[in-house]
């Protein structure tokens, strides 16, 4: 189409087509098909003679450049932003502990050990875990309810961490003394307190947060044991319970403690978060 003859080029000259017919030429153009390859558009390659399109480029040259490309993005790569975005906020555990095994997908490891509460700096427990999803955070403990004023010689139930997430529910972690239990016998196990629903009147209002259970409030209560270690497990409904309608709870000893590791919900929460609810205490461990 560039290589338009002498003879056409005159009588162009000799006979200019009328205003009208131009516009209707440069309309026809405007909404032509696109071509492709060697069909392309003169005004395409002519519109910039100095700086030809990658469209109009040699073959060879467009190789070049997009095997060029793709080393670039392939370099890039590593630097990549990850791709959950959840974690929003610094606060959130996903922002600064690190990531849970593989089996627990969106979970992250916290680890207490001294000095981290009032009980750990004292040397009255052993260092636990468990994983809680990236969304989460650390709330607040008091003074009063933390035993920062009596440990290691508290006589009541204390709080050793609190998380908390709006839309999931909360968890804590509370250590009961066994002399509280009156149980003499030093480190005893779980097994050694008292046997699983015999436990249960004495130690469920620090899982409720106010009442005791009822024995129709029991959805579930089973013995798990991991490396030789005994784990009482409950599901709970408890309608007038401080800390949600919904608790699940795990319960073992620490030392001379019975230490629980506890998670409550609304309705509303479990419905949204019941696995994850579930998976965060079956994961503590100490």
């Amino acid at each position: 189409m560039l290589a338009t003859s002498t003879s056409t080029r005159a009588v162009a000259a000799s006979r200019p087509a009328p205003a009208s017919a131009r516009r209707a030429a440069v309309r026809r153009a405007a909404i032509a098909p696109r071509a492709s390859g060697d069909d392309a558009p003169a005004l395409l390659a002519s519109s910039s003679p100095a700086s030809p399109t990658l469209a109009s480029a040699d073959p060879s040259r467009r190789l070049v450049l997009g095997t060029a490309g793709a080393a670039l993005a392939g370099a890039l790569a590593p630097f990549a932003l990850p791709a959950r975005a959840e974690v929003s906020d610094s606060k959130m555990v996903g922002a600064y502990l690190p990531a849970a095994p593989d089996a627990y997908p969106g979970f992250h490891v916290f680890s207490a050990a001294s000095p981290r509460t009032p009980a750990l700096r004292a040397g009255a427990l052993d260092p636990y875990t468990v994983f809680l999803p990236e969304q989460w955070k650390e709330a607040p403990v008091s003074n009063a309810k933390s035993g920062n004023y009596c440990q290691p010689r508290c006589d009541e139930a204390t709080t050793e961490v609190q998380f908390v997430d709006p839309g999931s529910g909360s968890f804590s972690i509370i250590i009961i003394p066994t002399t509280k239990l009156l149980i003499a016998k030093e480190n005893p196990s779980i097994e050694d307190v008292g046997e699983i629903n015999g436990i249960l009147d004495a130690i469920s209002p620090a899982i409720t947060a106010s009442v005791a259970v009822e024995p129709e409030e029991v959805v579930k209560a089973e013995t798990v044991r991991v490396d030789g270690k005994a784990y009482y497990s409950y599901e709970l409904l408890t309608p007038f319970a401080d800390a949600g309608v919904h608790n699940v709870a795990v319960v073992t000893t620490n030392k001379n403690y019975v230490i629980l590791a506890t998670v409550g919900a609304s309705e509303k929460q479990w419905a949204k978060s019941e696995n994850d609810l579930k998976k965060i205490v079956q994961s503590f461990r100490c």
